[in-house]
């Protein structure tokens, strides 16, 4: 019997160390960082909630992060002398640049389950309007691909097509191994967005990783609730905005978890959330000169933002969303217009041109042109 008991201790110590996180990964940044810098991230960037302080202390040489038993779990050594950054050198072209680009949603086959679609009645605006947020992004993601290529970029798309995810298993598949949830009486929308996305966006996170990209697009497209008893799904607004997050805006059942520490200290340590913000800043004033939408104001009513993320400028919100905190290197999160808008909906409904050979509005490619010329601003102004 003990020496089960010991097998059955060792095999928990065992599976604890290969899903752990490995801290050390930090201590390339030993000595190389300065306090003032690590003040104003965690001012604007990456505090939601004062229970998040419970998780870290930054002393006068020292970030210092804390488990849940408020155990030491990583001493970071700070910089003793302040010392001028070195400006990069200016790129000539785009040309071996890595750019991945994860549209976000799946749509087709799967919009209705993962309630990213529009859909609205012909009484409620000039014409009915039938499309998903999912393919919307895609093609964005094909044309963008196809402009950045065209300058020597290499680019990752996240998925390989309309309807499709990254995970392993197909929705229905993975169900049919959890028999739990599919009797768990909880409406299929429910358990493909509570339970399977997330397993999805961890998937789509690390396939970026490991392409290593020198910048990441996250695309989305928005709608806007103005009822709350009305679906933005099939009832119109006239506000129309764009918007961009970036990483940030923990709290304290965030930091919880070993996982989370892990990338709240990447972005401590690292210059991404600084890169990210230049970045999401250009492609932000890409959008409202291509696109001819204004930025996301105090007045348009989207109460989410001042909830969950943390204002970091006009239009740039730190929000910790799982592809915000587990993609790695500089990232724009990028929410342009807003559907169910009683103009955009018509304009998004139409098929006057084609990408890939699949007819769609030509929105998209404004949309697409926004990311590009941002992203080329992004690595060629420098």
């Amino acid at each position: 019997m003990g020496n089960f008991s010991s097998l059955i201790a060792f095999s928990f110590l065992f599976l604890l160390k290969i899903y752990a996180k490995d801290f050390s990964d930090f201590d390339k940044y030993q000595g190389k960082l300065e306090r003032k810098i690590i003040e104003e991230k965690i001012r604007t960037f990456l505090i939601k909630d004062g229970e998040a302080k419970n998780y870290f202390e930054l002393k006068e040489d020292a970030f210092i992060l804390y488990d849940r038993e408020k155990r030491e779990e990583y001493v970071l050594q700070l910089k003793k002398e302040e010392s001028s950054s070195l400006e990069e050198k200016k790129r000539e072209s785009l040309s071996g640049i890595k750019i991945a680009i994860d549209p976000g949603h799946f749509g087709g086959k799967y919009a209705k389950l993962e309630e990213r679609y529009i859909e609205m009645d012909p009484l409620e605006v000039s014409i009915s309007a039938q499309f998903d947020e999912g393919t919307l992004a895609y093609l964005t993601a094909l044309h963008l691909k196809e402009l950045l290529e065209k300058e020597g970029a290499i680019v990752l798309i996240s998925k390989d097509g309309i309807g499709m995810g990254v995970h392993e298993q197909d929705f229905f598949d993975w169900l049919k191994e959890n028999p739990h949830l599919w009797s768990s009486q909880l409406p299929l929308p429910t358990l493909f967005r509570k339970y399977f996305n997330p397993l999805d966006l961890k998937a789509r996170a690390a396939k970026i990783n490991a392409f290593n990209p020198d910048a990441t697009v996250i695309i989305h497209f928005n709608a806007h609730h103005t009822e709350p008893d009305l679906s933005s799904n099939s009832y119109p607004t006239e506000a129309n905005f764009n918007l961009v997050f970036v990483p940030g805006a923990f709290n304290g059942n965030e930091l919880g978890e070993q996982e989370n520490r892990y990338e709240f200290l990447r972005l401590v340590a690292s210059q991404d959330l600084f890169q990210s913000k230049t970045l999401s800043q250009i492609i932000l004033n890409s959008f409202s000169e291509i696109l001819r939408i204004p930025v996301v104001k105090e007045s348009d009513g989207a109460g989410y933002l001042s909830r969950l993320c943390l204002k970091v400028d006009e239009g740039i919100y730190a929000r910790n969303l799982v592809m915000t905190r587990l993609v790695h290197g500089p990232l724009c999160y990028g929410e342009t217009l807003i559907q169910n808008n009683f103009q955009e909906s018509q304009i998004l409904n139409e098929k006057d041109d084609s990408i890939a050979g699949i007819p769609c509005s030509s929105r998209l490619k404004e949309v697409a042109s926004a990311y590009f010329l941002g992203l080329k601003f992004f690595f060629l102004s420098k």
